[in-house]
């Protein structure tokens, strides 16, 4: 009887594997179906922040929202950087996905 914390997927992979950082395959403009995120949060972030977010682009706008936007961003880049406005306890406004060309 298998135990259930090491089940296997079909093809041979654990469900609790971390994905290897050194394929390439696992970089977030290599996937097909890769957006340009825009994510709003309410309050301006300091810049020591900024490095949470890295792969994104951060601006403080003007009415004291934060804009991030990601550019070939997956779904996976995506979550983790929602996790990370949970974390923060930031107010979430906004997602929008704007599908890149080619």
């Amino acid at each position: 009887m298998a135990d259930e914390n090491n089940a296997k997927k079909t093809d041979g992979t654990n469900y609790g594997e971390s994905p290897r950082t050194d394929d390439p395959s696992s970089t977030p403009s290599s996937h097909p179906g890769a957006c340009c995120y825009e994510i709003r949060v309410r309050d301006h972030l300091e810049t020591y922040w900024f490095e949470w977010f890295e792969g994104w682009s951060i601006t403080n706008l003007d009415n004291g929202d934060v804009l991030l936007t990601g550019y070939k961003i997956d779904q996976s880049s995506l979550h983790g950087a929602l996790n990370k406005i949970r974390d923060l306890n930031l107010t979430l406004l906004g997602v929008k996905c704007y599908p890149m060309d080619g």
